[in-house]
């Protein structure tokens, strides 16, 4: 049984916190799209191809998530108009792979990375608010 010194309380408030952040950014982020960019922030410059077996996401489904997080235009689905990326990550050719494509965070993504991980390194008082 937990009792009122538990931690993870705090941990969970932390991290509603960042859902309300990302939030902001896209009110339907999906977790798949969460978790490509956690990716890419976490190791830039990694291979598309290796977050394949990092994110369990078919092809199709990496390239929608990073075109989503990318700069540029995109398509959500067939049915629906295009919406502008969150220009949180960007790709470029790999120069010692010709075919393979390396990804990595853009400066709004670097900027939202730090963002997000400050809110680890916040005290919470006892009445559940941050305060820096």
């Amino acid at each position: 049984m937990y009792t009122e010194g538990d931690t993870y309380r705090n941990d969970i408030k932390r991290l509603i916190r960042i859902v309300e952040e990302l939030r902001t950014l896209d009110p339907e982020m999906e977790l798949s799209k969460l978790l490509v960019y956690l990716q890419i922030a976490a190791a830039p410059g990694r291979k598309v191809a290796d977050l394949l077996a990092l994110t369990g996401l078919s092809r199709s489904a990496l390239s929608r998530n990073i075109s989503a997080l990318s700069g540029g235009d995109y398509r959500p689905d067939s049915r629906r108009q295009f919406k502008p990326g969150l220009d949180l990550v960007t790709t470029v050719t790999d120069p010692f792979d010709g075919r393979a494509q390396l990804a990595a965070p853009t400066r709004r993504g670097v900027g939202l990375a730090e963002k997000l991980a400050s809110f680890f390194h916040t005290e919470l008082p006892n009445n559940g608010t941050e305060t820096r």
